[in-house]
């Protein structure tokens, strides 16, 4: 009898270790790997974010040499350097801002139609907002050294939009009514000019959209 209950001892002694771990092994066993994968994901965003900025300081070492070469008076340089930084960096401020820069190189290079075309598509890829402004501005211009003045008013008037600050706001509008009276838009320009005074009182383009609209008007406003 005393032999059978030590064999039936043994074998419950000799199956334990087949029965499941206890409950709190299992969680440390989960609970490790969990870190592990965190850790996993953290080093990998690391690497990520760390290639970003690396990206971002080569874009703006190169948007930075590709002004001076404009500065210093070496357009094709500039020109080129732009439009390698805009292919190799897309997506980059550097590389959004240099497209606004290398049109800017155009004009002044005498290729404002070009500009322009280059401008629009810009804006027409929804850019980031703090581009628009700047980029409706400088659009407008391309289109009044290219004698298109009620384009050029329009785009004026989209950069006003667009701006942040008040004193732009005025600024763009003052380019607005200049365009709209060289487009032969008088009913439009007073608007532009009404618009600066009335809405914009204390910028400095005040003054002036009040001149202006006194010379448009014949006093008469």
């Amino acid at each position: 009898m005393a032999t059978m209950v030590e064999a039936t001892t043994r074998g419950q002694t000799t199956a334990t270790p087949n029965k499941p771990a206890p409950w709190y092994r299992d969680r440390t066993r989960l609970l490790a790997g969990s870190a592990i994968a965190v850790l996993i994901l953290a080093v990998v965003g690391w690497v990520v974010w760390s290639s970003g900025n690396r990206k971002e300081e080569f874009a703006a070492r190169s948007l930075n040499q590709a002004r001076t070469a404009a500065e210093a008076g070496n357009l094709p340089l500039a020109s080129s350097e732009l439009q390698r930084l805009i292919d190799a960096y897309r997506g980059t401020d550097a590389a959004t801002e240099a497209v606004i820069t290398l049109n800017q190189v155009r004009m002044v290079n005498g290729q404002s139609e070009l500009a322009a075309v280059g401008l629009r598509e810009f804006i027409q890829k929804n850019p980031p907002a703090k581009y628009l402004a700047p980029a409706y501005g400088l659009m407008g211009t391309a289109l009044e050294n290219a004698k298109r003045p009620a384009e050029a008013a329009d785009a004026f008037r989209n950069a006003s939009k667009s701006a942040d600050l008040e004193y732009l706001k005025a600024r763009y509008l003052i380019d607005a009514a200049r365009a709209f009276k060289a487009g032969g838009k008088q009913a439009e320009a007073v608007t532009a000019y009404r618009t600066v005074i009335d809405s914009f009182p204390e910028s400095p383009s005040a003054t002036e959209a009040k001149v202006r609209l006194a010379e448009l008007t014949d006093g008469k406003m």
